[in-house]
């Protein structure tokens, strides 16, 4: 009301910028300074204008008006919407910036909220509202959470050079028979979810020399006899000092993919900017996941 006022100087006009009927804005403008104590409109002959309070206050009302407008642009507005997007460490060296620059590319208006987190702790951020997507793995199979698997990965046994698996001649190997100490990822990081699950469907409990934060890490470590892991084919074949080994049985394998809550969580309500970027994501990521991760 008070920015109508100021730009029409004028009751009628402004009630009709409004899309309101005049006596509605008069009663308003009286409760208003009625509340405030303070007059903000004056008479001048025909028309109105502010008085020096009103003055005052109009630039702030103008900045509240045009924060209100941004966030409805947000709300509203693919092209100058904000995403939240959480992924996994792994996924921030190569996939992620090749996505947003590419994605940017096309829609340089949509901005990004993100956040670098292990599997776990992805998959809580977007089950609570803080995330809008998650780019993860393994994949949830939980209710609340919907998902679409990008690219998947197998899982193999990675031994040092000369270990005695490593010379088996069918070139595979049950997760059991290294008797040795294991490398494993620390708890809540997707490939130690798997890993313990694949270990549980062997019945075998591991002897572990080092929890590491990372894949690099654990591949390095082998690499340095410290143990044997289970870890993602690496795309670029085996680091040097390490032998890759198909493991025996099913389940194998890692799936990476992206993850929104689904239909009817968090009111119901999904930005078409966050929309945007997750077809993006579904369309683009087959094709350059597979060569940029392990």
């Amino acid at each position: 009301m008070v920015a109508a006022v100021a730009g029409t100087e004028h009751v009628t006009l402004a009630a009709e910028t409004l899309g309101v009927p005049q006596p509605t804005l008069s009663r308003a403008l009286a409760r208003a300074q009625e509340e405030l104590g303070i007059a903000l409109v004056e008479r001048t002959g025909r028309g109105v204008r502010l008085t020096r309070a009103g003055r005052i206050l109009l630039p702030h009302v103008e900045r509240a008006l045009d924060d209100l407008r941004r966030g409805m642009e947000e709300l509203t507005g693919a092209e100058e919407g904000r995403v939240a997007l959480t992924f996994l460490p792994t996924l921030g060296v190569e996939v992620v910036p090749v996505l947003l620059r590419g994605f940017r590319a096309e829609h340089p208006g949509v901005r990004f909220s993100l956040t670098q987190e292990p599997w776990a702790e992805s998959l809580r951020r977007v089950s609570s509202g803080g995330a809008d997507l998650a780019l993860t793995s393994p994949l949830p199979s939980g209710r609340g959470l919907a998902s679409a698997v990008l690219h998947t990965q197998s899982l193999r046994l990675v031994v040092p050079e000369g270990h005695a698996l490593a010379r088996s001649p069918r070139g595979v190997a049950a997760v059991a028979a290294a008797e040795e100490e294991f490398v494993l990822l620390k708890p809540g990081r997707g490939v130690r979810h798997l890993t313990d699950r694949l270990l549980d469907r062997a019945g075998f409990t591991p002897r572990v020399a080092f929890e590491a934060d990372d894949i690099s890490t654990a591949r390095g470590l082998v690499a340095a006899g410290l143990g044997v892991s289970v870890l993602p084919a690496r795309p670029r074949g085996p680091l040097a000092g390490t032998v890759e080994l198909p493991v025996l049985g099913g389940g194998a394998d890692r799936p990476i993919g992206v993850v929104w809550p689904r239909e009817g969580s968090g009111g119901g309500y999904e930005p078409p900017a966050v929309a945007l970027f997750r077809d993006y994501v579904r369309r683009v990521g087959p094709r350059i996941i597979p060569g940029l991760t392990g």
